[in-house]
């Protein structure tokens, strides 16, 4: 650019031509691009060669002019022109390369800044995104505008979804809910409620939410920030633990009322099977007799189970094996009056053989309550499955009892294992508890699910058993007793 610069300014008059601004364009050029060094260095190599079209420029014209070169000038008119374009060009270069570098300097503040706001954007989302609790932000009306990942997560719902719903549709508030809410944000910095909520795909599960105002760095109200987590498991564990405190609380107080009820009581029920004996009673007298022992009966029951939930005596783990035990239980299920006809007991045992360490006295306790209670809930017959399978690449176990009866509504499933909370006429209500008790006694755990209508399955996990096999490949043993048998 500057040699054709030069011979454009040769052919346009040389020392005289008017377009030896034509110069500045390229140093601009220069200092913008190679900044001061680069912009200096152009400057030096233009003014040499418009020293050279001054001190030849009138001699040298291989392609003519367009205008007549000057031969003859003035020494000091040379030396003006010489110190005046040094002096504009050298001006020139650093003024651009000074613009040049500023822009650059500016240039890269703000790509740094840009950078750090995307880095830190980034970040915000990988933290928003992140946690495991569900954040939902609101407008001040309560209609949702962002949920973040770990929060469709929890509910089972598409960000997508829930965006646009009001926060009283998504966790089925009452109407006016989100008054009361700012009413209370008024007070304090953070409300807290708790909330049953069905998931997207029809699970319910127990919700801790916390709402709070969302505000600009000014102060000013945005809308409102709701922060949930799923505490459906620690929900289970405090109604375990209370559960736990009624039992300690029942069990001291039945041991105590345990002695003193039933020594009098034994001396009612003799004393009525005496005069029954010596009386040769008839007629509503007879009846009047019979309802006293059998009544007495049923709460030297209630008793022996009060004695048994309130002081099972010492536990005594052996070596046994729980298939046989649990045949030994079920024939005399089968004879008994809970075993009617139309009931049916099938058997899956994973082996032959499982033996495990438990106390056998109490487990037959815990086999026996909870297959009573599977029949009892099929008054009209129906099926009754036991199974035992190995959990835990064989340390453990999982024996299950499920029946097809009338099942339990969720209020009812909450109390199953609470005491006096019988589902049967004759039921005393410890049995369930009993099991609890017992199974905790082993280090296991117990389940229960139930359906209304449905049936019921309750599940024993036992932890602590350590199962020798006797393992038969594709082994199922089968056992189905009828009427009769």
């Amino acid at each position: 650019d500057t040699l054709m610069i030069t011979f454009f300014v040769q052919i346009t008059g040389g020392i005289d031509s008017p377009m030896t601004f034509l110069y500045l364009l390229p140093i601009t050029v220069a200092s913008m691009r190679l900044y001061r060094p680069g912009g200096l260095a152009l400057a030096g190599v233009c003014w040499m060669l418009y020293s050279w079209l001054v001190a030849f420029g009138a001699e040298w014209t291989p392609f003519g002019s367009l205008v007549p070169l000057s031969r003859e000038s003035d020494a000091g008119r040379v030396v003006y022109l010489l110190v005046a374009h040094l002096v504009a060009m050298l001006a020139v270069a650093v003024l651009s390369s000074y613009l040049s570098e500023r822009l650059r300097a500016q240039g890269q503040e703000l790509v740094e800044r840009q950078r750090a706001v995307a880095r830190l954007k980034a970040l915000n989302e990988n933290i928003i995104e992140s946690i495991n609790s569900g954040l939902v932000t609101t407008d001040l009306t309560g209609r949702i505008n962002f949920l973040n990942r770990g929060g469709a997560e929890i509910i089972g719902l598409a960000q997508q979804a829930v965006e646009g719903r009001t926060v009283e549709e998504l966790f089925e508030l009452e109407d006016g809910y989100l008054q009361e809410i700012r009413r209370q944000l008024l007070e304090k910095r953070r409300f807290r409620f708790e909330r049953y909520f069905e998931t997207g795909d029809a699970h319910w599960i127990f919700l801790g939410i916390a709402a709070s105002n969302l505000h600009d760095r000014a102060g000013k109200p945005l809308g409102y920030i709701f922060i949930f987590q799923d505490l459906t498991d620690i929900h289970a564990l405090e109604q375990e633990v209370r559960l736990k405190e009624r039992m300690v609380a029942l069990g001291q107080m039945a041991a105590g009322m345990a002695h003193e009820l039933r020594n009098p009581l034994a001396a009612i029920s003799g004393s009525v099977q005496y005069l029954k004996g010596q009386l040769k009673p008839q007629g509503e007298t007879l009846e009047l007799m019979d309802i006293i022992l059998r009544e007495s009966q049923r709460l030297d029951q209630a008793i022996r189970d009060f004695l048994t939930f309130a002081r099972p005596g010492t536990f005594a783990p052996e070596r046994s094996d729980l298939v046989e035990l649990l045949e030994s239980n079920l024939k005399l299920l089968r004879r008994s009056r809970e075993f009617r006809p139309g009931h049916r007991i099938e058997t899956h045992y994973a082996a032959k053989t499982i033996e495990c360490e438990i106390d056998p006295n109490r487990m037959k306790q815990v086999f026996w309550n909870l297959a009573t209670n599977a029949l009892k809930a099929m008054p009209d017959g129906g099926t009754l499955s036991i199974a035992v399978e190995l959990v835990d690449a064989g340390r453990g176990l999982a024996i299950s009892f499920a029946d097809d009866g009338v099942g339990m509504s969720p209020r009812e499933q909450e109390r199953y294992f609470q005491p006096f909370a019988s589902h049967f006429e004759e039921g005393t209500g410890l049995g369930a508890a009993i099991v609890y008790r017992l199974v905790q006694e082993h280090g296991g755990k117990i389940q229960m699910e139930s359906t209304e209508g449905a049936g019921t399955c309750v599940r024993i996990w036992l932890e602590r058993a350590q199962a020798a096999l006797e393992v038969d490949e594709g082994f199922e043993l089968k056992a189905v007793g009828g009427a009769g048998r």
